[in-house]
């Protein structure tokens, strides 16, 4: 009985758990609003994703519903692994989401010789979901996407 209890508790407090995250996934939208039909139709247009369902003019799509997109044509070295000269470069990144940039921070030189600027880009332009890419310096590869929704690369 007692063996049942100990095994059963941690069970229910992970389905308890698992219940309020899902009850709370889509929170956020609550903080912004779709994106416009336009810039649905450039950020396709730019990614060369214009027969993904994403593009598909009858949905509602918010910002979040790029970020895998702009993850996998960005290619992050740090998270997916791969040699800087994979990953996208901050003129290629500024080709495709450059108008939707709204500030870059000045280079910082870390102690231990890593060197690197941030961009910040908001594709709603509200300011609630935005993206936040590392560069390194002065090479300029992509090195860190961060979101807002915890899907970090």
């Amino acid at each position: 009985m007692l063996l049942s209890v100990l095994v059963g508790l941690p069970l229910s407090l992970c389905s308890l758990l698992y219940l309020h995250v899902e009850s709370h996934r889509d929170d956020w939208k609550e903080t912004t609003s779709p994106l416009p039909s336009e810039t649905v139709k450039i950020l396709c247009r730019n990614f060369n994703v214009e027969n993904d369902p994403i593009c598909d003019k009858e949905k509602e799509i918010y910002a979040p519903d790029f970020y895998p997109i702009i993850r996998d044509a960005f290619k992050p070295y740090e998270s997916y692994s791969v040699d800087s000269s994979e990953s996208a470069t901050y003129d290629e990144v500024e080709e495709k989401i450059g108008m939707f940039k709204y500030e870059c921070e000045a280079v910082v030189y870390q102690a231990d010789g890593f060197v690197y600027f941030r961009c910040r880009y908001d594709l709603r332009g509200d300011r609630a979901l935005r993206i936040t890419i590392t560069f390194t310096y002065p090479e300029k590869d992509v090195f860190r996407i961060n979101t807002p929704l915890g899907n970090d690369d």
